[in-house]
């Protein structure tokens, strides 16, 4: 046996059965080991049943001997009834067993982070694709057309802001708002619900339903002229912004 063999069968008789929490080997699982040209073959037993039992052993044993040294692949095959009606268990039948292929090492080696920082993929993964951007992205615009949604900021001291909580078609809706000096008001609205439970043992969702929706209202139109999220219905949310803040229609002045 040489040392690629020998620690292959090492680490097979380290893996644990988790049924029997015997080692592999021990529990009759791995019947049959071979090594040719760096590439592992291990056959277990009949599966009793169903596979998944021999699919997680399978994967175990991928891991464990895909990291060692002079292991470049690992297969892992079983008997199993034939499904072209020969009948033959025995491997006699090309459709005999299952087979987990693994990457070779080097190959393995590529996918793990930081290993190819020259071509912009580090530690913390691929850099962002590039895209049109100016010399400085964050500085303040002053271009034309305005954008007033970028004077917002919601720690201005200077600008008036407020929070409101109202309780709407069994949702609590907590509404954030900053007013802008063009008689704009932009608001944040968060919906929150708990999963009802009306029977069964199911346990309460612990944090519930969560929707947030965005939306821009101006004070000259009366009217909310930008509503953006992921709600299928904005109008509770327009509802909900409307009673929290207090809005309701101007008088207009008519002439005589």
């Amino acid at each position: 046996m040489d040392s690629t063999e020998h620690a292959v069968t090492e680490r097979l008789a380290s893996l644990r059965d988790p049924k029997t929490k015997a080692d592999l080997i021990s529990a009759g699982l791995v019947t049959d080991v071979t090594v040719d040209d760096s590439v592992v073959r291990v056959e277990l037993s009949t599966p009793e049943g169903d596979t998944y039992r021999h699919d997680a052993l399978a994967a175990a044993i991928k891991r464990e001997l895909g990291g060692l040294d002079g292991v470049e692949g690992v297969r892992v095959s079983w008997p199993k009834a034939s499904t072209c009606g020969c009948g033959t268990t025995n491997g006699a039948c090309e459709d005999q067993g299952f087979s987990l292929p693994v990457l070779d090492p080097e190959t393995a080696r590529l996918h793990q982070a930081g290993i190819a920082e020259d071509s912009g993929f580090g530690e913390g993964g691929p850099e962002p694709l590039a895209s049109p951007e100016m010399d400085l992205p964050n500085e303040h615009w002053d271009g034309w057309p305005r954008v007033p949604q970028w004077d917002v900021d919601p720690s201005d001291p200077a600008m008036t802001g407020g929070e409101e909580h109202v309780r709407l078609e069994g949702w609590d809706f907590e509404i954030w708002w900053q007013q802008h000096p063009d008689q704009l008001m932009y608001v944040a609205i968060q919906a929150m619900s708990d999963d009802p439970v009306t029977q069964g043992p199911e346990r309460k969702h612990p944090i519930g339903r969560n929707v947030v929706v965005n939306l821009v209202y101006c004070q000259r139109r009366e009217s909310v002229v930008a509503v953006y999220g992921t709600a299928r219905d904005f109008r509770p949310f327009i509802e909900a912004f409307r009673i929290g803040c207090g809005l309701s229609p101007q008088l207009q002045e008519t002439e005589v």
